[in-house]
């Protein structure tokens, strides 16, 4: 697929005494139909997607939309370490750069999140009525699944040092009493890993249209069980959920994973509906 044509700026956005890297692309050949707001997934996931993030970013800026990529606090080339994170100042993060898209009035606001990053798309959906739609891919279904999968990595890298390898129940048991861990190069914070943990979405009403999206290894796959759940509560809550499962790759896991084209395509005929 052509990306188009799309500029793009880099600059930081000032909030709270903390400075967020992000790049906006904007449409050269099409007048600005709306504003697109990208929050990323978590951790190393972040850094092994950004090229099929940055590739889908310039359709979507080629098809008439501003886009901007957020660094949030602590990750990328955000300011603070990856220890200064909180999910209260994600969550502020985003809020600044969904007001900063606002404020630019370029037409209706729509949230784009990617594994963590949609989970945290749905709650500042749920603070904010502006929000026009949200695409979710592959959502995390909870903070603490999240930061289960992260704490493997610590147990993988110790079982190849032939260190004592830490059990789930012991990392959890040094989180809450409130000791940082170093897991794969990262150091987690207690607070952020205690603040993830209560982040649900089954908690959640995000109080828009949702285009939710997973990626799997079957030709011919559905959701997961939990995520239909989630999805069946979210109807009966009166918002309208769209579904779709593309066959491809876990690029978030992946490094140097090709582009999905069908989910490529599939996320640009989302941003062509007016």
């Amino acid at each position: 697929m052509n990306p188009g044509k799309c500029s793009i700026k880099a600059d930081f956005l000032e909030h709270h005494g903390r400075k967020l890297f992000y790049l906006l692309l904007e449409p050269i050949d099409s007048d600005v139909q709306g504003s697109v707001l990208f929050l990323p997934p978590f951790a190393e996931e972040m850094h092994r997607s950004r090229h099929v993030v940055a590739c889908q970013a310039r359709e979507i800026a080629a098809a008439g939309y501003s886009v901007m990529l957020l660094d949030l606090t602590g990750c990328g080339d955000a300011g603070g370490d990856f220890s200064d994170a909180s999910w209260q100042k994600w969550l502020q993060d985003a809020e600044a750069g969904a007001q900063a898209l606002s404020n630019f009035g370029n037409g209706v606001l729509i949230l784009w999140g990617l594994r963590l990053g949609a989970l945290l798309a749905v709650e500042l959906a749920q603070k904010r009525p502006d929000i026009a739609r949200l695409l979710l891919w592959h959502p995390v279904l909870n903070g603490e699944q999240q930061i289960d999968q992260f704490l493997r990595l610590r147990t993988a890298a110790a079982a190849i040092a032939n260190t004592s390898a830490f059990d789930r129940r012991s990392l959890w048991s040094e989180l809450r009493s409130g000791r940082s861990l170093d897991v794969a190069g990262y150091e987690l914070s207690p607070v952020l890993a205690v603040e993830m943990a209560r982040a649900r979405l089954s908690d959640l009403t995000p109080g828009c249209p949702v285009r939710w999206v997973e990626v799997g290894a079957a030709s011919a796959g559905t959701l997961s069980i939990p995520s239909e759940n989630v999805v069946a509560h979210w109807r009966a809550q009166g918002i309208g959920v769209e579904t779709k499962y593309i066959q491809g790759d876990p690029f978030w896991r992946i490094a140097e994973v090709g582009i999905n084209h069908p989910l490529q395509l599939d996320t640009q005929r989302f941003f062509s509906r007016r």
